[in-house]
């Protein structure tokens, strides 16, 4: 038996530069959750979302940070830990799917405060489920066998993981999108503030669509072209800080000299649900 170390580039090398974008983003989610709990009057029920999505996210930091030590610190050179993924794996994607399942559920639970459609939203969390049920099982399939020569194992549950992520991702943005622009008509001319606010609300709901579903795609991609490559994952590790940072910009972006509650008023007859 060989013992060449193989090119880590692909293998911790990718998990190491995602762990420092994941970095980057939980620090901006932390300063993006001092400022909500800050400033914000929300009711406790909202409040203790956020602190476990926040909890959860953190979570999931904590496995990256231990997957990536275990493999270039604690096992640095040793062909055999090499050749399969550490227990950390596992816990990061269940941790990062159970952030992904409740910022998803916050969007599409503000959608249906805009909109009472509850078909629409139901066929939203149809998508949820099926996305968190894909990467629940790919969790537990990696934790059964570690092995990266059975990572085909996951191919097809990784699959449903990721493309129902990236199709929920999309359908809540451009939801989200027409309904905010139908707000907006109804204020022109009449509240600056509030038009302001919904240009702000637009702008941050395709960002972070968008930025969420390309990572996911592009995970997607190169996960079917080489599933031996740990490039994929550490796409993935910024995708729950988005997540986080999602939920956090659409509370935050309520104006800050208005009672903060759930609602903010506009013409008598009208509310933008926030």
């Amino acid at each position: 038996m060989s013992t060449t170390l193989p090119r880590l580039d692909a293998i911790t090398g990718a998990l190491l530069i995602g762990t420092w974008a994941g970095s980057l983003l939980y620090m901006a989610g932390l300063h993006q959750a001092a400022y909500y709990f800050r400033t914000f009057k929300d009711n406790w029920k909202l409040k203790s979302y956020v602190a476990i999505a926040l909890a959860l996210d953190t979570i999931s930091a904590l496995a990256q940070y231990a997957c990536v030590y275990l493999y270039t610190v604690t096992h640095a050179g040793d062909l055999v830990y090499l050749t399969k993924q550490n227990l950390a794996v596992p816990l990061c994607f269940i941790s990062s799917n159970c952030v992904g399942i409740l910022v998803q559920s916050f969007l599409a639970f503000r959608y249906w405060r805009f909109t009472n459609n509850t078909i629409f939203v139901c066929f939203l969390f149809i998508l949820i489920l099926a996305a968190f049920g894909g990467g629940i099982y790919s969790a537990l399939t990696i934790a059964l066998f570690p092995a990266y020569r059975d990572r085909n194992k996951a191919r097809i549950s990784g699959t449903v993981y990721v493309v129902t992520q990236f199709s929920a991702d999309v359908i809540i943005a451009g939801a989200l999108v027409r309904e905010l622009m139908m707000a907006k008509s109804m204020f022109k001319g009449q509240q600056r503030r509030i038009n302001n606010m919904l240009n702000r609300m637009v702008l941050h709901t395709i960002q972070t669509g968008t930025v969420t579903a390309v990572i996911a795609v592009l995970a997607v991609i190169i996960f079917l072209i080489d599933d031996k490559t740990n490039i994929p994952v550490g796409l993935m590790y910024t995708c729950n800080r988005v997540y986080v940072l999602s939920m956090l910009t659409n509370l935050n972006v309520r104006d800050l000299g208005r009672p903060q509650d759930s609602t903010i008023s506009g013409a008598a007859s009208s509310s933008v649900p926030v």
